[in-house]
Parts: structure tokens; sequence; C-alpha cells
């Protein structure tokens, strides 16, 4: 749930509220949007990897729920002047007078309750503006191949050993050999490698993946076999152990 606050922000209570909105004007458009972000917020706590999916629904609905309560407040805001345009015709005098009393006690609560409210809104949303700044220069500038790091006196450590071991597989090994590796390297192994896989991130076959994580899990002699089994001519294990990479398949030993 930590990483729908990294991402989300603000954006996690906005979008029940556009759902709200959504209820209150509901069509063909807004139904479909609702059902949308539902089923996609749905799959993407199933699997985290599906919040790139919910993030436009998300977005949509958020949206609508920021449009919706600036046009409630700036007419809150408006509404003054309105009235004090409207009270200058013709009319009873006492009604005039029993009107404006009672439009003077309430409107400048709502008024200034309404401006205290517009100036939050707008806080937010630049403290969201900041966030998403920082999310995408710290977390999603790197691409997942090349890795980058601090090292002990803050000097900026670069890792290429992804890229390095696909050049490696892509210029010694024979065309048509067979890579096992975890899943997460599939598609990395197949775009850059060149080289087919066992298994890759679209994890449909989960036999297949039940049983690389069995080879990964198992002794040598064991594991030697389920390969054979599975035609396999190069096994791809990343180890972080030198450099203190946390991410390595000892790390993934969990879900093997």
């Amino acid at each position: 749930w930590s990483s729908f606050m990294f991402d989300f922000h603000i954006l996690l209570f906005l979008f029940p509220a556009g759902l709200y909105f959504c209820f209150k004007r509901l069509s063909d458009a807004t139904i479909f949007i609702v059902m949308y972000g539902l089923t996609s917020m749905y799959f993407a706590g199933v699997m985290v990897r599906l919040i790139l999916v919910a993030t436009p629904a998300v977005c949509l609905i958020s949206a609508i729920a920021v449009s919706a309560t600036i046009k409630n407040l700036t007419q809150l805001v408006r509404a003054k002047s309105k009235v004090a345009h409207a009270g200058s015709g013709k009319g009873s005098t006492s009604a005039k007078a029993s009107s404006k009393a009672s439009l003077d006690q309430s409107l400048p609560f709502q008024r200034n309750g309404a401006i205290a409210l517009l100036l939050g809104a707008f806080y937010l949303l630049s403290r969201y503006a900041t966030h998403c700044t920082w999310v995408t220069s710290e977390a999603y500038s790197s691409p997942s191949i090349v890795l980058a790091a601090r090292g002990a006196y803050g000097n900026r450590v670069i890792f290429d050993d992804y890229r390095e071991a696909y050049f490696w597989l892509r210029q010694n090994t024979p065309p048509d050999a067979k890579v096992m590796s975890w899943w997460d390297y599939g598609y990395q192994i197949t775009a850059m490698g060149n080289r087919t896989v066992i298994v890759d991130n679209n994890t449909w076959n989960n036999t297949h993946i039940a049983t690389v994580g069995r080879a990964m899990s198992s002794y040598e002699d064991e594991a030697y076999e389920i390969m054979r089994s599975l035609d396999v001519d190069y096994v791809l294990v990343v180890f972080g152990g030198v450099t203190g990479y946390s991410s390595d398949d000892i790390n993934k030993f969990l879900w093997m």
C-alpha cells in the first residue's frame, strides 16, 4: 500500500470524491469512467505492477473531483456580489432589510470559508506537483537496466552489469540458445540479448514459473534434471553480494 501513496499522493483522497461526483451525474460517460476506475484499482491492489494501468483512471476521476470542488467554491465566492447587485432593485423596504440582514450574517462566513478552502486546494495541488517532480527525478528517471546509486562519500555510482550481461549473451551464445532466469528479466533478455527465455514478465504460464522457481531453489543435482527437462542451455543468476545490490535472486527467493 505504500506504493499507492508514493505514486498517487493526494489522488488517493480525491479518487473517492470523484466517484461521488460521478454518481451524482450518471451518464454513459461517467458510468464508463467509474467502471474503469474501480476495476483498475482492484487489479492494481492485487498486482502492484498494474498501478500503471490504474493511473489514467485515477487522474480522470480525481480531476472531476477537483473541477467540481473549485466550481462550487468559486460560486460561493461570487455569490456576495451577485446578491448585492440584485438587492439594489425596487421592492419593499422591510423585505429588503430582512433579506439583507440574513444574507449579511451568512455570506461572510461562507465566502471566507470558500476562500480558505480554495487556498488549501491550490496549496495541496502545488505540493502534489512538487511531489511528482521529485518522484520522477529520483525514482523513475533511471532505467531498470542501468542502475544509479550513491557511494559512501556521496558520489554517484553507475551499475551497468545488466546491460553487459545481456550483451555477453547476445555475442557469445548461439542464436537458438534458451536462457533460464527468474521471470523479472525475461523481456530484457529477449529484447537486449535476443535469446529465447523460459519465462518472462507476462507471467501467464504459472506452471513454468513454478518449475523455474523450483529449479532455482533446489540442490544442484535436482536443479540440473529440471533444467534438462526444460531444454535449457544457459542460466542467468543475479547475485548482489559483492556490491550490496538488494534486489538479487536471493532476495526474490521467497517467491521462488
